[in-house]
């Protein structure tokens, strides 16, 4: 009986503490506020409320999100009229949006960006020291020499983007607890 009470309590309070968010600041797709302001967001984080943020991500840029993420942000800076945050990193995961389920990646390899008012996403892999394998042709992989190069050539260039900063458009959501 004592378990289930404090699971009930638990429960309670998260659903509870939940509810307590408002967002204060949105942006669209091209950086542009569309509901709240960013003075107001300012004036809260000065405060010192806690902050949720969420972006969701457009890869196919017809301007309609493909989806949403949301996290606690732990590190915010105020930089003139604009508010980042940095997200704490998370091994990396693929979404698969047909299904729709995510996958996990088999791997010690994370992500981890800066969050923007701005509707700047800037992202990168951390790779743990992981070196780049080293593509060797073998015929038993039922290609061609040729076809080979291409996919290898494919390979290094997802490596080097892997161990590069990128920036996404996004749209974002800011709350703040009331």
């Amino acid at each position: 009986m004592r378990t289930l009470l404090l699971l009930i309590l638990t429960l309670t309070y998260f659903i509870t503490q939940a509810q307590n968010y408002e967002i204060v600041l949105a942006t669209d797709f091209d950086g542009l506020v569309t509901e709240g302001s960013k003075q107001e967001l300012i004036k809260f984080i000065r405060e010192g409320k806690p902050v949720r943020v969420g972006w969701q991500l457009d890869f196919n840029e017809d301007k309609e999100p493909d989806f949403d993420h949301w996290i606690e942000a732990t590190f915010i800076t105020i930089l003139g009229e604009e508010v980042f945050t940095q997200i704490d990193p998370i091994y990396a995961q693929g979404p698969n949006i047909e299904i729709p389920q995510l996958q996990i990646y088999p791997n010690n390899t994370q992500w981890t960006a800066v969050l923007g008012t701005n509707g700047k996403l800037l992202n990168r892999f951390i790779l743990n020291g992981q070196k780049k394998p080293e593509l060797i042709f073998d015929e038993s992989l039922g290609l061609t020499k040729e076809q080979f190069e291409i996919e290898k050539k494919k390979a290094e260039e997802s490596w080097i983007k892997m161990n590069a900063v990128d920036t996404w458009e996004v749209a974002t959501f800011w709350s703040i607890m009331k």
